[in-house]
């Protein structure tokens, strides 16, 4: 049956690509509170930790330094965020579509997904409103019924295994692949399951009339269940960061609804391919050679998202992978070709998932161990504690409120808290693979339908939340600490309970689908 595109992806883009501000209140004056609420943060930050490193330095005790310097990687990451955001939302000039066509080919890689869903795909590419233009089908599946689709939507037909060759390093060699084989000016990536608009590269390709851009990414959109359990949305990235990238020049490529300039690509040898996927090296490479990054902040294509924990661990174990072997192996600060405000934005990624998987598991060790021992460095001071603690923490989500306005920052801190164990094996892992040793790459998304998954995902956070409500009791009724330490440590571990309760819930619930956003209605 055929679909509505405008079912898929929503109202049109405007005329005019422009990166407009959300809405809400005026942009002025949510800067300037913005601004005014990470100074608050940040002064009251400092007070807190110059007063806790004093007493930590007098207690000496290992749990206590580990929290200090949880403390510390926490505020590094919250200065990041704030000086990335400072100028909050600049918005460029718009670019009008243009007469001048630069060729353009269209590649859609694939490795065994679903037949249905590589059909829906191609069938909406095959309704984009551009020309002149050429698609290549890049199938490292080796799939006949593939080569039957794409041959009867006239579309070139390319596979490595049937051209006698290695899959060698993944999706960028299978891309570098359709490379070395096509002649378009412009590369558009598209992944098996992104279904385009008709539109997507009338919005997207005139950019490239200004010789210095090298690279386009589109904001990416989903097909979610109601409530988004998984926060797979990702407004915060989407609808905040990218648009500082933006004026920073440090826009990270995303892998499917983005457009490289040949040249660029050309320029440094194709797409990257040392790291496990080649989206974010590729853009950070080109944004190091001095070639312009251009993000649009509307949504030109949908897809499919992780409908199980056991989905989004693994999507998000790859994307913390690849970022933190960058980070040990090829870090930002001695990255020469970057700016330090690109050096800056870069950072801010890295640092939020060394802070997710190594400062908050920390966090929530820290209060069991206060139980047990019924010691801690603040131990007759809980009341100043609080009190610094709590305007630290208040100032903290004033400053994330109108930084990332109307973009559900609450859920994106409880998504990154929550993910801390995939997080922790992905830093991890970094380590053990550096250049020239590559981690094996699997493939998203080959049981897209999937709606639950295994239990024992869940049974690190149902260890923490069972100790967290067991642990104040046993201390209060044996006697392992004083009462008023045992009373202020629970109010930590009620927030860790709270942290943690969203990802079982979501965990735990089938997911509902509203009509139009029903991925089993569209590649059906």
């Amino acid at each position: 049956m055929r679909k509505n595109p405008r079912l898929l992806w929503g109202a049109a883009a405007p005329r005019l690509v422009v990166v407009e501000p959300v809405s809400g209140p005026t942009e002025p004056a949510r800067r300037r509170e913005a601004q005014i609420f990470s100074l608050m943060a940040l002064t009251l930050g400092l007070a807190y930790l110059i007063w806790l490193g004093r007493l930590v330095l007098a207690s000496r005790g290992s749990p206590d330094i580990f929290f200090f310097v949880a403390e510390i990687l926490s505020y590094l990451l919250l200065c990041l965020l704030s000086y990335s955001a400072w100028r909050l939302l600049s918005p460029l000039p718009g670019n009008l579509e243009s007469k001048t066509r630069l060729s353009v080919d269209v590649f859609v890689p694939c490795c065994g997904e679903p037949l249905a869903i590589i059909t829906t795909t191609l069938k909406a590419v095959r309704r984009i409103a551009y020309h002149p233009l050429e698609v290549y089908v890049l199938d490292d599946g080796e799939s006949q019924a593939v080569a039957a689709l794409a041959q009867s939507l006239g579309f070139h037909y390319l596979s490595r295994p049937k051209a006698g060759l290695p899959r060698a390093d993944s999706k960028s060699g299978n891309l570098n692949f359709g490379l070395s084989r096509s002649r378009g000016k412009l590369i558009l990536v598209l992944d098996a399951d992104q279904v385009p608009a008709p539109e997507i590269l009338n919005r997207l390709a005139s950019f490239f009339l200004q010789p210095q851009v090298g690279y386009v990414q589109s904001k990416q959109d989903f097909f979610l269940p109601e409530g988004d359990p998984f926060y797979n949305s990702d407004k915060v990235f989407y609808e905040t960061i990218q648009l500082n990238n933006n004026r920073a020049n440090a826009v990270v490529s995303c892998g499917s609804g983005v457009v490289y300039r040949r040249q660029a690509l050309e320029e440094m040898g194709g797409f990257a391919s040392w790291n496990l996927l080649e989206d974010f090296t590729s853009s950070y490479e080109l944004a190091s050679r001095g070639w312009r990054g251009i993000y649009y902040p509307h949504a030109l294509s949908r897809g499919l998202a992780p409908a199980t924990l056991a989905g989004v661990y693994r999507q998000r174990f790859q994307w913390c992978l690849d970022t933190m072997r960058l980070f040990f192996w090829d870090n930002p600060l001695f990255k020469s070709g970057l700016s330090w405000t690109q050096k800056i934005h870069f950072l801010i990624i890295m640092m939020s998932y060394l802070t997710s998987g190594l400062a908050f598991p920390v966090f929530y060790t820290a209060p069991l161990l206060v139980y047990w021992r019924g010691q801690s460095c603040v131990l007759g001071d809980e009341l100043t504690y609080g009190a610094l603690r709590g305007a630290y923490l208040l100032a903290t989500i004033l400053m994330f409120r109108y930084l990332f306005f109307g973009n559900e920052p609450l859920r994106q801190f409880k998504t990154l808290c929550s993910l801390f164990p995939v997080h922790a094996v992905a830093i991890l892992a970094a380590l053990l693979y550096p250049p020239g040793r590559k981690p094996v790459y699997r493939v998203n998304n080959l049981q897209p339908f999937a709606s639950q998954g295994s239990w024992w995902h869940l049974a690190l956070h149902l260890g923490f939340i069972f100790l967290h409500v067991s642990l104040p009791v046993l201390a209060l009724l044996q006697g392992w600490g004083e009462p008023r330490l045992i009373f202020f440590n629970s109010i930590f571990s009620a927030l860790i309970i709270w942290i943690m309760g969203d990802l079982v819930l979501a965990a735990m619930t089938r997911p509902k689908w509203r009509p139009a956003m029903d991925p089993r209605q569209v590649y059906g």
